[in-house]
């Protein structure tokens, strides 16, 4: 009984670690849009001028519901062409607006990328579970509170790699390494 404390007291201690360092990450600032870099396919395609006559733009007001910088909100020469929101996914996105030289009509499109044959990450979660745990050697399952702290450190196409800790409210624990599948 003197292991299962010990091995929960350290694996509190690191849940409380890693706690502590998330906490010390930078948070992505949302209040606010910031430019982004072009995509991959792109970055090396010359730019040229195309003359157009007109192009179609959403109202000013666009720009500040947007959340665009102040710069370009207070700059009547920069307007909004299209704008799109991604939904969550576990692959990049890349986003590509249009515009028809004819109308000037913007639009946007979304591509969801392969999923990367290696890529290192960082994407963690604690989780808090109430639930029954079932043991063959009881009859009536116990009611249990569950502590759980996953960290992943690798991806490999859609499997994830990483580690996983978990602490129960009677006392037991559980510390490892695994392999997860995300959709």
């Amino acid at each position: 009984m003197k292991k299962v404390w010990i091995a929960t007291g350290i694996i509190v201690a690191l849940a409380l670690g890693y706690g502590y360092w998330h906490s010390q990450q930078p948070v992505a600032d949302t209040t606010v849009a910031v430019e982004s870099k072009p995509a991959a396919a792109v970055a090396r395609t010359k730019r040229v001028s195309t003359p157009v006559k007109s192009v179609q733009t959403y109202e000013p007001r666009a720009k500040a519901d947007l959340k665009l910088p102040a710069a370009i909100i207070a700059d009547a020469d920069k307007q909004v062409t299209s704008a799109t929101t991604i939904p969550p996914s576990e692959r990049r996105v890349t986003v590509t607006s249009v515009v028809d030289v004819q109308t000037g009509e913007t639009k946007t499109y979304q591509k969801p990328e392969p999923y990367p044959w290696i890529a290192v990450e960082s994407r963690g979660e604690a989780r808090l579970d109430l639930g029954y745990k079932i043991d063959r050697r009881t009859l009536v399952p116990a009611v249990v509170g569950r502590l759980t702290v996953t960290h992943s450190f690798l991806q490999l196409k859609a499997l994830h790699a990483g580690v996983n800790v978990a602490v129960d409210t009677d006392g037991t624990a559980f510390a490892g390494v695994g392999l997860s599948y995300r959709w």
